[in-house]
């Protein structure tokens, strides 16, 4: 989405918030703000809209502080931090139902991320999605892939428990 919004005429970096909620538009020299803004939001689709002047300032704000807001070139980062915590949050939920131990949970957290890693990867790479959605349509096979990645080290009892609770972790 960012390179999309780079690619505007009149835009001269686009930047987004941590949350991905919120877009920061830099205008080149001589640019239609109007123009470039009303290009924007029909890039962003859905319910993107303009923010007023005073809520723009106070997003921005905390910037000062080390809110990050991020380029095209830096976003992938924020992929990979939310899939970590996804990772951790899910293994744990997971662990709690399978009643796996600690080591095991661990082994599962890597497995959740390595398959998360790989999945956000390859999402980018074909140029992201409009929403977030995406990962809710795709979790069952990341679940798989990721149990399959683990199962060795699981008892089959807690394996089978296991397999069953992974797929529906992220349902909507």
């Amino acid at each position: 989405m960012l390179a999309r919004l780079d690619a505007l005429p009149g835009v001269a970096a686009a930047r987004v918030d941590s949350s991905g909620r919120f877009f920061w538009l830099s205008i080149t020299d001589g640019a239609d703000a109007e123009a470039v803004a009303s290009l924007a939001v029909s890039v962003l689709g859905g319910r993107a809209r303009r923010l007023p002047s005073t809520r723009a300032a106070v997003q921005l704000a905390s910037r000062v502080h080390g809110d990050p807001w991020l380029g095209s070139g830096e976003v992938m980062t924020l992929s990979f931090v939310e899939a970590r915590l996804l990772a951790v949050r899910l293994a744990g939920d997971a662990a709690s139902g399978a009643g796996l131990t600690p080591d095991q949970r661990e082994e599962l957290a890597e497995a959740i991320r390595v398959e998360l890693f790989a999945a956000m990867e390859r999402i980018h790479a074909e140029g992201g999605r409009k929403t977030g959605g995406w990962i809710y349509e795709e979790w069952p096979s990341i679940a798989r892939a990721a149990f399959v990645r683990c199962a060795g080290p699981i008892p089959p009892d807690a394996g089978r428990r296991l397999a069953e609770l992974l797929p529906g972790l992220l349902a909507r």
